[in-house]
């Protein structure tokens, strides 16, 4: 992964991120504030390239897209009811 991938999935997992925590039915609140969820976003942004494969059609760089943002929001939303069920 070149920096400029890096950049790429630095900016879908902050964007998704944020759009998330925007949200209110959701209320996503890690510890940490948004820097935790665009880290937790930017992994799964990683790993949702890695698990749903390459979609040609929607690439940048040799990054998927959507699944780039499948991954970021599926991240996201585990860290949040992982957070919730360690407050119980």
């Amino acid at each position: 992964m070149g920096f400029l991938a890096f950049v790429i999935l630095l900016v879908i997992s902050g964007i998704v991120s944020l759009v998330l925590a925007r949200i209110p039915k959701l209320k996503i609140k890690l510890p940490g504030g948004l820097v935790t969820l665009i880290i937790v976003g930017f992994i799964g942004a990683r790993l949702g390239t890695i698990v749903f494969g390459n979609w040609a059609f929607l690439s940048l760089q040799g990054i998927s897209i959507l699944p780039a943002i499948l991954g970021t929001m599926a991240a996201v939303l585990l860290a949040k009811v992982y957070v919730e069920r360690c407050k119980k």
